[in-house]
């Protein structure tokens, strides 16, 4: 069982044997939020122009809860929040700032050594790299996601800017993943979650500049999260 996963015994039957694992409930409890979460975003219609590589692909739905699965049993203390996943990285993966390379390479295997995640090739991405790259000298594990979740694609199929009506289905999903995880410290990556994170009112530690400035990005996080 993990250090610090404890609940109490309120609420269960006398009847049962579940006072004596109140941790299954409270991984049950945080499943069920997680699997509503990409629910809601497999079954999204607002936003036509974003491609939903979740309702395209089991594996990549699969590859998202085991990573949620993986953050509830190692309880990290800060989230990350970026724009949107890009088409050589999330979009293939399906987790947030990662790429098939940066798994295959053991980018998330320091936090996470038991992750089996679903692959099908070894395709690179610049941002994904240079962010696990910093978050690999951290001690515990960060939660990264997505102001919005799924992908902005232009008529080639390529990366774009979130129009304003994306960004905004996207926040209307912020506070449930920030609901996963009680008490967690929240970083806005770019300039458009930072802005969704002063509308929704969302305390934040710090900002850092989109990982594409390789450079700027290592120099902010080495600021916010000095190594000890």
């Amino acid at each position: 069982m993990s250090k610090g996963r404890r609940g109490s015994c309120e609420g269960y039957s006398q009847k049962g044997d579940a006072w004596l694992h109140p941790v299954v409930e409270e991984e049950s409890i945080f499943t069920s939020k997680a699997q509503k979460i990409l629910d809601l975003i497999v079954s999204q219609q607002v936003c036509p122009n974003l491609g939903n590589f979740y309702a395209e692909s089991n594996v990549k739905r699969l590859n998202l809860m085991h990573y949620f699965n993986l953050l509830f049993w190692n309880k990290p203390e800060v989230l990350l929040i970026g724009e949107a996943p890009g088409k050589d990285g999330c979009a293939i993966t399906g987790i947030p700032f990662t790429s098939e390379r940066v798994i295959r390479q053991g980018g998330l295997k320091k936090h996470f050594p038991t992750a089996q995640f679903i692959l099908d090739g070894n395709q690179w991405e610049r941002s994904a790299h240079f962010f696990w790259e910093c978050v690999a000298g951290l001690h515990r594990p960060v939660v990264a996601w997505n102001v919005v979740p799924l992908h902005p694609l232009n008529d080639n199929g390529d990366n774009r800017t979130p129009e304003q009506d994306e960004i905004e289905w996207g926040m209307t999903l912020l506070p449930l993943v920030i609901d996963l995880f009680p008490g967690i410290k929240v970083v806005s990556v770019g300039k458009n979650a930072k802005s969704a994170c002063r509308k929704l009112k969302i305390n934040t530690i710090g900002h850092l500049n989109h990982p594409r400035r390789a450079d700027l990005f290592q120099k902010q996080f080495g600021d916010l999260f000095p190594i000890e």
